[in-house]
């Protein structure tokens, strides 16, 4: 699997990455867009936001103050600290985007930051990395990049999506998903996959290799 630096990269406020890759994009990334209260946890690594962006409940006053020029204030309770953030790169034609520390913590928090993928894929291109693998979310037959060995995931935000894939262990034949789990624990066996659907948006989870 080839990991694609991003330019610009989205710190949300869960656990902050401890694996190599999401690390690395980190450290390599050109800006850093902080969700809130993630910009201490970012200072605390050594490295410094290029923007702060949301409704700032969870930002102490020491890095208000010190961050004041960097810091966008966004108050809208229809939208959480992520898509905050992902509007205001959007905004600003920033368009491939790392997301990263947005699972960890309340469960109900990593999954909606996972659901939101589907949206923010209409209008750029995003990868969402954890300390274990990548989700990427696709609107269209795609071809993956991959390992013999290497661990993957399907989830279908669309009830009844039929989906084929060419390239994984189980094969996938035109099946109707109705349930999260059913396309779950695949794993491919050769140095691509393909998945073919249409409608769509789909979520695609592959494990880093190691």
């Amino acid at each position: 699997m080839m990991i694609v630096p991003s330019e610009t990269v989205i710190l949300a406020n869960g656990d902050f990455p401890r694996h190599p890759i999401p690390l690395g994009l980190l450290r390599g990334a050109i800006r850093i867009v902080c969700c809130d209260g993630s910009a201490a946890k970012l200072r605390a690594f050594g490295l410094e936001p290029t923007r702060i962006v949301g409704d700032l409940d969870s930002l102490d006053e020491t890095l208000r103050e010190k961050y004041a020029e960097r810091i966008v204030s966004d108050t809208d309770q229809n939208t959480n600290d992520l898509s905050k953030a992902f509007r205001f790169c959007v905004k600003r034609n920033w368009r491939d985007l790392a997301i990263l520390g947005a699972t960890g913590g309340r469960e109900d928090h990593t999954l909606g930051n996972l659901s939101l993928l589907a949206d923010f894929q209409e209008k750029a291109t995003v990868r969402l990395y954890t300390d274990t693998g990548v989700f990427t979310a696709i609107r269209k037959s795609t071809v993956f990049p991959s390992f013999p060995g290497q661990q993957v995931s399907l989830f279908s935000f669309t009830p009844g999506l039929r989906v084929y894939t060419e390239g994984l262990k189980y094969s996938v034949e035109n099946v109707a998903f109705t349930r999260w789990w059913q396309a779950a624990l695949n794993e491919s066996f050769a140095n691509e996959f393909r998945i073919t659907f249409l409608g769509g948006p789909l979520l695609v989870f592959q494990t880093y290799q190691e």
